[in-house]
């Protein structure tokens, strides 16, 4: 697992592992957070936080969709109805 923050953009990226395959960008349930997903397996490689110092003040970030698997398993669905369309 990785961490970058961007000071001037106050975002901050965690890499949660290195993609196997090319990766799209979806919004998260959590408002402010963008997930990095594997496009053919539908599993989330990492996400973004935007407006990170804000956010943090006021305490954790939560993002849903990392730690429960039912989660996993909507944007596994999402993903797989996006490549039959």
């Amino acid at each position: 697992m990785t961490f970058q923050y961007d000071e001037f953009a106050d975002a901050l990226w965690v890499s949660l592992s290195e993609p196997t395959a090319l990766c799209v960008y979806m919004e998260s349930q959590t408002h402010g957070v963008i997930l990095r997903v594997e496009e053919s397996t539908g599993i989330i490689r990492g996400f973004q936080v935007i407006a990170w110092s804000r956010r943090i003040s006021v305490g954790p970030v939560l993002v849903p969709e990392i730690i429960d698997p039912e989660f996993q398993e909507h944007w596994g669905r999402k993903i797989e109805n996006r490549l039959a369309n």
